[in-house]
Parts: structure tokens; C-alpha cells; sequence
């Protein structure tokens, strides 16, 4: 058994190695500092900057931006030396991340910080502005509102691209005074684009609003949602759960039913993307009734469809119960399934 002398020596070696790994990451340590202005100069507050390196290098602290204050300075420090790539955003005011190459077309501002000049200085000018396109998406067989992804193309530069996913209610940025090809996809649903590209002038805005028509893919699974008879609120599927019970199956289709909490674990896969699926409500005695999906006349009772992960997988689904007005209230409460509680 070691004496305490013996303890203490081995201990030594491991806290010199320590102070002498911070000293050298100190050592290392730089910064950029700078100025972020719009297209006529004037300083931009609460515009977003990054450093992303140029070498390759994949860490955390390369991809977290910081803000910059009410003059427009901003400062990123503790960066190993190198060269940097620097963007700015500001996209609530209409200045794109540049960091995507679809709206700087690979023109960005670099920096180099090394052990003999520690600290960049960097003004970095936006503009102009984007322009932006916004409008909604909604299944035209019913007008329900979709979640849907959009891919901008560059026509001129097609390997200059960005696909990003939207809500129903959509607002995208597009770089202006270039023709942009776009395309716009919800699963279930076939693709959607224009009959051509669109150019937007700096600054303009566009509505744009479009209905997506379903694939009717038969290969897609359906599935049966059922909530209790007056339910309002969120529910949350739960599904792949070691040792829950599985659902029951009707004429091959999944029969998800929820309980009066909104909360159904399952051991049974989950439902499939896109998948022609119907919800229904029931009662204490059995019976059932569809829940109407008429969103033109105002009646629609399903919203918010969304997709989780338990520990970082695919295995959760969930949706809201209630009107219009009743979604727009609560809906920020996906993380917090459960009936709502009468007024």
C-alpha cells in the first residue's frame, strides 16, 4: 500500500502538467476586434459576428458568435493562431449571413493572428441589403399549414446554395440583384418552384404564397392519431420506448391513442413522414369522430406537427389540439405536452 510521501510525488507531475498546459494555451490566445457598419457606414448594433478557421479546424469556440454593442464593436478572443475567415449577420434588419457562400459568393474579409501580432483590427461594411421573400406554405388539398424546407440556388453558380427548413409562415432572405432559383419541398408533398428565377432589389420585399400538393405515396405508412373527446393542447408521442406496450394496429394502420395527459410512450415505431395520416377523437364509450382539417373555412383543429429526439434520436412526434387562436397562445409549449386548463 503507498505511503503518503509516495502519494504526493505522483501528484506533483499531473498539476505541473495542467498549469503548464493553461500557460501555453494562454500563450496562445488571440483575439479580433472591429467595427460592423451598414451600407452607408453608420455603426450596426446587435449585428452577429463570427470566426470560422481557415485550416480546417472544427471547435466550438470557431463557430460561437458574439454581438456587437450600440458603436458597433465587437471583440472575439481566446483564438489559437491562424487564419480566420470574419462574418456579420444582422438578418431581423435584412443582412444575410454571409458565412454561406449563396449571399457572399465567396468574398469575405481575412484575418491572421499569430504570436507576433496577437491582436486583428477589422471594419467590416454589410450590405447591400437582401431581399426578402416571405409569403406562407399550405397543403392545397386543405390549406393546412406545413413546415417546409427551401433551397436557394445561385442560377449563374449552382455549386452557391443553401437549404434551409421554414415554418408555415415563412420569411427567407435572398441576395439581391441576383437571379435565385428556388425550390420548395415538405415530405408527403411533391417539390414546388417557380416557373423561373427570382431577383429581388436591395431591400425589397416579395410575398410569395404557396400550395403544395401531396404525392399520395402509397408506400408511406399511415397512421391513426386518437385524442380524448374535448382535448386542447399538446400532445406528445413518445415512440421505440424499451419495454412500453405497442399500439394496436386497425386494417395495418398504427393506432396511436393518447391518454387524457397528451402523453403516449409506445414501444412501436413511429409514424412516417409525409404519410397520409388521420385524427379522430374519442370517447369513454368508444366511439369516435374525425377532427376537422378544414383550414380555408377557419376550422382547422391540427397544428404545429413537429419531430423530436431522445438521446440524440428520431423518437418523438407531437402536435397541438385546438383553434387557430388557441395554437397562436400556446404555441410555444411543444416542450410541455398536456391538456390546457379551462379559463
Amino acid at each position: 500500500m503507498p505511503n503518503h510521501f509516495t502519494l504526493r510525488w505522483r501528484l506533483v507531475p499531473v498539476c505541473l502538467g495542467f498549469a503548464l498546459s493553461v500557460f501555453a494555451q494562454d500563450q496562445r490566445a488571440g483575439s479580433i476586434r472591429g467595427t460592423v457598419v451598414d451600407e452607408k457606414g453608420a455603426p450596426l448594433s446587435q449585428a452577429k459576428v463570427n470566426a470560422d478557421a481557415l485550416d480546417g479546424r472544427q471547435r466550438a469556440s470557431f463557430v460561437r458568435y458574439v454581438e456587437t454593442d450600440e458603436q458597433g464593436h465587437f471583440l472575439i478572443d481566446r483564438l489559437e493562431w491562424g487564419n480566420y475567415a470574419v462574418f456579420a449577420m444582422k438578418e431581423e434588419s435584412g443582412y444575410p449571413n454571409l458565412g454561406a457562400s449563396l449571399y457572399s459568393n465567396d468574398i469575405f474579409p481575412t484575418v491572421t493572428i499569430a504570436s507576433t501580432a496577437p491582436t486583428a483590427d477589422l471594419r467590416i461594411q454589410l450590405g447591400p441589403k437582401a431581399g426578402i421573400l416571405l409569403g406562407s406554405v399550405t397543403d392545397a388539398t386543405n390549406g393546412g399549414p406545413l413546415n417546409s424546407g427551401f433551397r436557394l440556388t445561385r442560377a449563374a453558380a449552382p455549386d452557391k446554395w443553401l437549404s434551409t427548413s421554414a415554418p408555415p409562415n415563412y420569411r427567407i432572405l435572398l441576395p439581391s440583384s441576383t437571379e435565385v432559383l428556388l425550390e420548395v419541398s415538405a415530405p408527403g408533398f411533391r417539390t414546388w418552384a417557380p416557373a423561373g428565377p427570382l431577383q429581388l432589389r436591395p431591400g425589397e420585399e416579395q410575398r410569395l404564397d404557396i400550395s403544395l400538393e401531396p404525392s399520395h405515396d402509397p408506400s408511406l405508412r399511415q397512421s391513426k392519431f386518437l385524442v380524448p373527446e374535448g382535448y386542447i393542447g399538446w400532445v406528445l408521442l413518445d415512440y421505440e420506448v424499451k419495454d412500453a406496450e405497442p399500439v394496436s394496429t386497425e386494417n395495418g394502420l398504427e393506432v396511436f391513442r393518447f391518454p387524457a395527459n397528451g402523453i403516449l410512450e409506445t414501444s412501436s415505431t413511429g409514424p412516417q413522414r409525409g404519410a397520409e395520416d388521420t385524427y379522430l377523437y374519442y370517447t369513454k364509450n368508444g366511439s369516435v369522430r374525425e377532427i376537422t382539417t378544414d383550414y380555408r373555412s377557419g376550422k382547422g383543429m391540427i397544428w404545429g406537427q413537429h419531430e423530436g429526439t431522445r438521446n440524440g434520436t428520431l423518437s418523438q412526434f407531437g402536435f397541438f389540439v385546438g383553434t387557430e387562436q388557441q395554437y397562436k397562445k400556446y404555441q410555444m409549449r411543444e416542450t410541455r405536452p398536456g391538456p390546457i386548463p379551462p379559463p
